[in-house]
């Protein structure tokens, strides 16, 4: 449903009849990522970074005032810290830098990876880690200076921790959590748990084990995926929201993606936390009840124990004390309780406590904060105009079948996993970062020509929704296409890379058939052997994208080029390769 302050003030701008239009559509903001806001050891300010207006706003909560600092077009300001000296150090997402502000002033900008996710402040080394989604962890020192470490960990960080002087970072659409010793090497992984319950409200396809066999004992798996947000608990445990995916079959007819009610989505949101383990001891992670809502973006725990979530596909937060209702086989569920309060300012995109208890929830849209102490609320009204993008708005807005686009496509990219579907079998979400509007036909069959059409079948009739607007339907595809493809591998082995791409180019071995010109694709639907006619997908970004092809068959990409899984000599002339030819050719599809 459409929000009511957007609807009345945008409806005559972008248009509600289906009637084509050419006029200029409002162009504005970036998908929802969450952790925008810091509530400052002061109890009195808050810092702001608005990724959207590409701004941070240093807002007194008490006075209701603000001081804003404008960036670089582009800079895209997410997670915030702050440091002993009362220095706020902000990760500019694709400005690909560490921010420091004191006060109202900009101290310095360094270069740090192409993608900063996550920050932390080391109070014992006075520094601030970074974690990329490139793969690196850097770490500065709070008062400047150059990095005194540099280190490739993982693909796909998101946030760092640094709790009892153990480093830990997640991974964010595998949901992991990785601990790491001084150097930066993992010791261990925990994945965030797999629950096994009844499954209640169905959609009405049969279920799936975690084997792929069907079940009949009414249970579902719910496995762990895209892990939005993770804070530390006084107590030293971790707490990460973040979605789980119910092993259930899709169908591609009218509701074919999700029912109504109570355990009728595939994706539900959920919070676990989880104990750190000792050394190379995996730590133990436990499971709690869904919460109600689609794309849990932000965490924040309170001095007093409540913990907050925004829900961005909801436009609500639920505040509620830590857990307790662990899920097992006899749990049904169903969210669990907790207050909820939903303010018609759009989607909630950050939460914060701040000592005093008080919840500050950022809405970027009015711009606003909203500000809840003992249960009375007051809005702090920011600088700006409004803000409002109706293809942003529907990407992010869930339907009656309770999930929404980002659920599966999470800040525009895609959540790793594979589907069943009942008439299709085994799909591989695809990526919508980079170039979308150049990539019809879409779907891995190229079944949808353009975005409308995809929109409609997949937004409407899978997912329940209503029938696009005709702004809508002109405004997703100009959203999507200022979404870049995930960027290269952090620390990439140069000479291991040019001696693949010679590979890569390599008439006898066949790629430049198939993947050409700035996309790396010819966008053409053929037969490779992977089990039949798919349509060749773009390479920028593709080292990003595990697992690969249409079934996710291939866990890397050496493992593209297995026999077993990759259409063998079919899918190009691979098979006469070295392993240290393909680990080139490796190398070098990790820089595209």
């Amino acid at each position: 449903m459409k929000h009511a302050l957007a609807f009345a003030l945008f409806a005559a701008a972008c248009g509600t009849s289906t009637k084509p239009s050419t006029d200029p559509l409002p162009s504005w903001g970036v998908p929802i990522s969450g952790g925008n806001v810091l509530a400052l050891s002061d109890n009195v300010h808050a810092v702001v970074a608005d990724p959207d207006r590409d701004r941070l706003m240093v807002v007194d909560l008490t006075a209701g005032t603000t001081d804003e600092i404008a960036l670089q077009a582009g800079d895209e300001p997410g997670r915030l810290v702050e440091d002993a000296a009362g220095r706020v150090h902000v990760a500019l997402r694709r400005g690909g830098a560490l921010l420091t502000i004191a006060g109202t002033t900009i101290v310095s900008r360094r270069a740090v990876c192409a993608e900063p996710r996550g920050l932390a402040y080391d109070a014992t080394a006075d520094a601030i880690d970074v974690a990329c989604s490139t793969g690196e962890l850097v770490t500065l020192p709070a008062a400047g200076g150059d990095a005194t470490r540099s280190v490739f960990v993982d693909r796909d960080l998101r946030d760092v921790l640094i709790v009892k002087n153990a480093l830990y970072v997640t991974r964010f659409k595998t949901a992991e959590l990785l601990a790491l010793d001084a150097n930066g090497a993992i010791l261990s992984r925990t994945p965030m748990p797999t629950v096994r319950r009844f499954d209640v409200g169905g959609m009405g396809g049969p279920l799936i084990d975690g084997n792929g066999s069907g079940s009949n004992d009414g249970k579902i798996d719910a496995l762990p995926a895209v892990a939005w947000r993770a804070v530390a608990l006084s107590d030293g445990r971790i707490a990460v929201s973040h979605q789980r995916q119910l092993q259930r079959e899709l169908s591609v007819v009218q509701g074919g993606y999700g029912g109504f009610g109570c355990g009728g989505t595939p994706i539900e949101s959920t919070v676990s936390i989880v104990t750190p383990g000792q050394g190379t001891t995996p730590g133990t992670s436990v499971a709690y009840s869904p919460l109600g809502g689609s794309l849990p973006v932000d965490l924040a725990i309170a001095p007093s124990g409540q913990l907050a979530v925004a829900f961005a596909g909801g436009k609500s937060i639920v505040v509620t004390s830590v857990p307790q209702m662990v899920v097992d086989a006899n749990e049904e569920g169903c969210p669990e309780g907790g207050m909820s309060s939903s303010d018609d300012f759009g989607s909630p995109t950050s939460v914060a406590f701040n000592g005093n208890n008080d919840l500050i929830a950022f809405y970027p849209e009015l711009p606003a904060l909203v500000v809840t102490h003992a249960g009375a609320k007051r809005t702090v009204t920011l600088p700006g105009e409004l803000g409002y993008d109706s293809g942003r708005n529907m990407f992010h807005e869930e339907t009656p079948a309770g999930l929404a686009c980002a659920s599966c496509h999470p800040e525009g990219r895609d959540d790793g996993l594979v589907w069943k579907f009942a008439e299709l079998g085994p799909r591989r979400t695809q990526v919508l970062a980079g170039s979308i509007l150049a990539r019809a036909p879409y779907h891995w069959t190229g079944d949808q020509a353009d975005l409308p059409t995809l929109m409609d079948d997949v937004f409407s009739v899978r997912m329940s929704g209503p029938m696009p607007t005709n702004s809508e339907h002109r405004s997703l595809g100009p959203f999507l296409n200022r979404v870049p493809a995930p960027a290269p591998i952090g620390m990439a082995n140069a000479d291991a890379a040019t001696r693949g791409q010679a590979v890569f180019e390599d008439p006898s071995v066949g790629c430049l058939g198939c993947h050409v010109g700035t996309l790396k694709s010819t966008k053409a639907v053929v037969d490779v052997g992977t089990g039949g006619a798919f349509k060749v997908p773009s390479l920028i970004g593709v080292g990003a994208r595990a697992p690969f092809l249409h079934d996710g068959c291939a866990a890397t990409l050496a493992d593209r080029f297995s026999p077993t899984c990759g259409g063998g000599d079919l899918h190009g002339k691979t098979s006469q390769l070295s392993a240290a030819q393909v680990s080139d050719l490796v190398a070098y599809l990790e820089t595209l």
